[in-house]
């Protein structure tokens, strides 16, 4: 099974893109402390860069977490695209979102990005559960792109959550058999 993994801080992004996800169903709250599953999920990123990480463990610390994802429009999420995967930006603080704003905009040419996130950013409060569970196979269906999660991806602890089994359901895991007879590529 192939679990969750931290990218060397080498890794060359592309320009972030929106996409638009149907929050209908999802519940959000703003401003507030974050869960104490939030503060588990840190940990393990930490044990993980520290050669000490439990892989188990860091995909049930990011299950039981509630993630930030801050939004471009109404119901467009960030995201980029890395070798034929989608990454949706998550974070564990408004701080972390922060720190990866400043950079996206420091580095934004001028009108590539929504002028309003000078001045502040929208997003959504989601667990980390109902993210994987519920939000990601509705964007792989639509989409028919396999889609993971990095979070905090601006930080030294960042993680990669990979659409693979045991993170993702099965139904859009890329090491399931169906995939592999090139299923996938026919989308």
């Amino acid at each position: 099974m192939l679990m969750p993994y931290l990218v060397p801080s080498g890794l060359a992004w592309h320009a972030p893109k929106s996409l638009q996800v149907d929050t209908s169903g999802v519940q959000s709250r703003m401003g507030g402390e974050l869960s104490t599953g939030t503060a588990e999920l840190r940990a393990q990123m930490g044990a993980f860069l520290r050669g000490e990480g439990d892989p188990q463990a860091l995909v049930e610390a990011a299950q039981g977490a509630e993630l930030l994802l801050p939004l471009l429009g109404e119901g467009a999420v960030w995201s980029s695209e890395l070798d034929d995967i989608r990454w949706l930006f998550a974070f564990t603080s408004t701080g972390e979102m922060h720190a990866f704003l400043q950079q996206k905009w420091e580095a934004a040419k001028p009108d590539e990005l929504p002028a309003e996130l000078a001045r502040y950013v929208r997003y959504l409060r989601v667990g980390g559960e109902e993210l994987m569970q519920e939000l990601l196979p509705g964007l792989v269906e639509r989409d028919r792109v396999p889609t993971g999660v990095v979070v905090d991806v601006s930080s030294g602890l960042r993680a990669f959550l990979p659409p693979v089994s045991g993170i993702v359901p099965d139904g859009i895991a890329l090491d399931k058999e169906y995939v592999a007879k090139g299923e996938l590529a026919t989308w």
